[in-house]
């Protein structure tokens, strides 16, 4: 199996409850970024009877692939486990050479209602095409965000219409459509957050994710943005935050600490 299979192998079992399956796949000594959950695969393991308790299951709606990462765009289930009903995740897992899950990270927040152009969290486009594009749609991202976190507000204003088109399909809950509307949320510090650090750039393809930590709402939160180019112009955009936590930590990994290699802040 290639690596994408493995990773639709791998959640299937944590949908099916398959302790046995996710015993082969994942490394003794997994790394955890979930700041809620210790590192090891024994503890992971060990959450999979509350998630059967609770019916809890994953329909993936997008996968990605960058390196040794896997990039899953997942709608949650009976997530009361995570304390929602439903929630809208994304899930990063690195296999090692030796084909084993060894890393995760995620963020996950409750599905809402649709945004004012009747969009949500998961649906839109997703198929992955234009692959001999991925390291430019992963320069042309990477480029936006150094203007996120090192330019000021008018800088910013002046230069996002470079980057998307015009009426871009807009998925994030608070805003709506079109570059115009994007413009209003970040001078509204409520509604857009302010980028401190991009901390690594996957892609595969028409599709980028950019994760990223800054400040939103007042509060110093981990950024997932997802992504997708037609024509090097960004046409949809995905986005889930999280608070970062300070206290009661699972692991001292942090919700980032991605290995970077190259311009692109890419991973290994």
């Amino acid at each position: 199996m290639n690596n994408k299979e493995k990773a639709k192998a791998y959640h299937t079992a944590v949908s099916q409850y398959n302790e046995s399956i996710i015993k082969e796949m994942v490394h003794e000594n997994y790394i955890q970024h979930n700041p809620r959950v210790p590192s090891g695969r024994a503890a992971f393991i060990s959450m999979i009877p509350k998630l059967k308790e609770y019916g809890s299951k994953i329909e993936n709606i997008r996968m990605l692939e960058d390196d040794q990462h896997i990039i899953m765009h997942h709608k949650w289930i009976n997530a009361t486990p995570f304390g929602f009903n439903e929630a809208v995740a994304f899930h990063i897992i690195r296999f090692d050479y030796n084909g084993l899950i060894a890393e995760h990270w995620n963020v996950m927040t409750a599905i809402t209602p649709p945004n004012l152009s009747g969009r949500s969290l998961f649906d839109g486009e997703t198929e992955i095409k234009d692959l001999k594009k991925t390291e430019s749609n992963k320069s042309i991202i990477t480029e936006l965000f150094s203007t996120l976190t090192n330019k000021n507000v008018e800088t910013i204003v002046e230069t996002i219409p470079n980057f998307f088109q015009t009426h871009f399909h807009q998925h994030n809950v608070a805003l709506a459509d079109g570059v115009q509307n994007l413009i209003q949320a970040i001078q509204d510090e409520s509604l857009f957050p302010r980028y401190k650090k991009q901390h690594a750039v996957f892609g595969e393809g028409n599709f980028v994710l950019s994760i990223s930590e800054g400040v939103l709402a007042g509060k110093n939160s981990v950024l997932y943005d997802l992504f997708r180019l037609e024509e090097e112009k960004i046409v949809a955009h995905w986005s889930i935050h999280e608070d970062i936590p300070t206290q009661n930590l699972a692991n001292n990994n942090t919700m980032f600490n991605f290995k970077m290699v190259s311009s692109l802040n890419a991973c290994k």
